[in-house]
């Protein structure tokens, strides 16, 4: 759910910071870009919520204010499955 108003913005979903963030992107906000990319990494990561993250349009995963949540689901996925070569 998205509460907002003029000068504020809550969510409680991942997936919707993720649409306000393609939105603030398409409109080219970067005040409103940098706060989903700064709330996004603050939600618990999952697996599902990394390949979104990673999966975002290419103009999104260009700005500058998105690297350090794309690093955190690059991060994440590496930790998850860094023994995905040795076998039981």
């Amino acid at each position: 759910m998205i509460k907002g108003n003029c000068n504020s913005l809550s969510t409680t979903a991942a997936t919707s910071l993720l649409d306000v963030l393609m939105d603030a992107d398409k409109f080219e906000v970067a005040s409103c870009m940098r706060y989903c990319s700064r709330m996004l990494p603050n939600l618990p990561m999952t697996c599902e919520s990394a390949l979104l993250y990673l999966d975002l349009p290419s103009t999104v995963l260009m700005a500058e204010a998105v690297q350090p949540l794309t690093d955190a689901a690059k991060q994440f996925l590496a930790a998850r499955y860094k023994d995905i070569t040795k076998f039981p």
